[in-house]
């Protein structure tokens, strides 16, 4: 709930500052420059206070209303009258405020005319002429007089408010740069695309930067309902400050050119066809400006026409619609104009893009240019480069082939090992008939496994055929690997004879011992067909 003794200011929502407490209040509006040194740190606190507050009342409309001034102060005794409490007290020590605010550095108040006036950037350091001619006369006299007094001088409140108040106005720092800090993230969120989409006089730059760029508060307090927009007086300062200061824009004082990131202000001076391009589109606003008033009248003359012959009067309801009429040949005629201005401005916008292609095209064919004319491009200096190139590699390559030479060399010991052929083959055949062997032997021992649990199924009568049978078995195996050996030790032999004659004979004796040792093959595998129907002809005859 709020407290309805609290000054009208701290009443708004949200308030410009926390209300303090009634005997807070009291303390603040009674403070005057006197307490500087009966009691400083007070004092402090108070300049403190009341500085934030002018700053939120200033940026949020309480000082200069809705659409007055956000970023200018002035200082008289309308400033005084909105600090007002329900008792009609007003703070006492406003312009030894002011007058803090304005000497602090770096400054938070600086008055309007010399931030019009000045040249160079505020933050530029000063001279040290500038330093001294700033200084009033006494303080440089008592730095020349050892024995000055070196205490303060402290003015009276109402000298202070005659100095710094009656009426002087101060551009506000902080809400300035808070401004072109907006102004600067806007822009980088919403480049400029054209060339004419960049250029505006004071009025078309408020109607397009004047919410985007009003302040935000430090504290990120929030602002009241209503409109919060900058004035054209606070538009003109802040381009100002964009010009001289952060360097993001051109300006004239009535033409303003918005720069892209990498564009630097002396070289994009505003021109005689900058100014000619305003004057089209100035021309094309106002069109549209009075398209927008002829369509209200033809609203207004259509609902005068109606409500006249409602009443009877159809002499005034005809008058209305030929005013109508004459209304919407007008407005035809308007449409036309803005479209052509409207097809003029995308001209201009086509040739400047044009120009800066061609540009693009003269820097890159000079940049081409530059580096074809290095001496190592010439066409001599590549076909020497390339041969060279090439030996290069080849002796590379050989050096290669050099190395892979002698690692084979060393890790031979140095000496080349003759392979015996014949060895290799009668180890080769040795290991076939050893493999045959185990896989004779596993299937047999799969045969008896199977025919012994056959055997103990049945009578034993039965069991008497058995060992006959396992006999003959055993020695058709031992004939089977017999057989085996002989064919082996008979391929190694024919494969040895042929190995010593092969020299000799030339591929025809290799061909005949191919043949001779399929031969052979075939013959072992013969004889297993043989041996596996002979058991299954024994296994009949067990089941008979």
């Amino acid at each position: 709930m709020v407290d309805e003794s609290l000054p009208p200011f701290l009443k708004t929502s949200p308030p410009p500052t926390a209300p303090p407490s009634h005997a807070r209040i009291q303390a603040l509006y009674a403070s005057t420059s006197s307490q500087r040194t009966t009691n400083p740190t007070g004092y402090n606190a108070n300049s403190q206070w009341w500085s934030s507050v002018l700053e939120e009342t200033l940026r949020t409309g309480w000082i200069n209303g809705e659409d007055g001034d956000r970023l200018i102060l002035k200082v008289d005794d309308s400033l005084l009258s909105r600090f007002e409490d329900d008792q009609g007290r007003r703070p006492k020590g406003l312009g030894g405020v002011i007058e803090g605010l304005v000497n602090t550095t770096p400054p938070t108040l600086h008055p309007l005319p010399q931030f019009l006036s000045s040249l160079p950037p505020l933050h530029a350091p000063a001279s040290l002429s500038s330093r001294f001619i700033g200084r009033p006369l006494w303080w440089a006299v008592s730095q020349l007089n050892p024995f000055g007094s070196s205490t303060e001088k402290i003015e009276k409140e109402e000298t202070l408010w005659s100095k710094y108040g009656k009426g002087k106005e101060y551009v506000h720092i902080p809400l300035l740069e808070q401004s072109a800090s907006a102004f600067t993230t806007h822009i980088s969120n919403n480049p400029v695309l054209s060339y004419t989409n960049a250029l505006y006089d004071l009025e078309s730059f408020k109607e397009e930067y004047a919410e985007a760029c009003f302040p935000a508060s430090s504290s990120s307090k929030k602002l009241s309902s209503g409109v919060h927009k900058l004035s054209i007086k606070d538009i003109e300062i802040l381009v100002k400050w964009l010009y001289r200061d952060c360097g993001v824009v051109v300006s004239d004082g009535s033409i303003i050119k918005v720069l892209e990131a990498d564009q630097i202000p002396s070289d994009h001076p505003i021109t005689e066809a900058d100014r000619g391009v305003i004057s089209v589109i100035n021309a094309q606003r106002k069109v549209e400006k009075q398209i927008l008033s002829i369509e209200e009248q033809i609203t207004q003359s259509q609902e005068k026409a109606k409500k006249q012959l409602a009443k009877g009067q159809k002499n005034a309801a005809l008058s209305y619609l030929r005013s109508k009429k004459q209304l919407e040949e007008l407005l035809t005629k308007r449409i036309a104009s803005s479209e052509q201005l409207g097809s003029v401005i995308r001209s201009i916008d086509q040739a400047k893009g044009d120009v800066e292609i061609m540009e693009a095209y003269e820097t890159s064919t000079s940049t081409l240019q530059t580096i074809l004319s290095n001496p190592l491009l010439s066409s001599d200096r590549i076909t020497n480069t390339t041969d060279a190139l090439a030996e290069v590699m080849a002796d590379q390559e050989e050096i290669d082939q050099a190395i892979r030479i002698g690692g084979e060399l060393a890790t031979m010991g140095g000496k080349r090992v003759e392979i015996d052929e014949d060895e290799l083959a009668a180890e080769l055949a040795d290991l076939v008939v050893e493999e045959e062997e185990k896989l004779a032997k596993q299937q047999v021992a799969e045969k008896k496994e199977q025919e012994a649990s056959k055997e103990r199924e049945k009578e034993p009568s039965k069991k008497s055929l058995e060992k006959p049978i396992e006999q003959s078995m055993r020695k058709e195996e031992q004939s089977v690997i017999v057989g085996l050996k002989s064919s082996s030790i008979t391929e190694n032999n024919s494969e040895s004879k042929a190995k010593r004659t092969s020299d000799e004979e030339g591929t025809n004796e290799d061909w005949q011992n191919r043949y001779e040792d399929a031969e052979l093959r075939k013959e072992a595998e013969k004889r297993r067909s043989q041996d596996e129907q002979l058991r299954k002809e024994e296994k009949r005859l067990l089941a008979e």
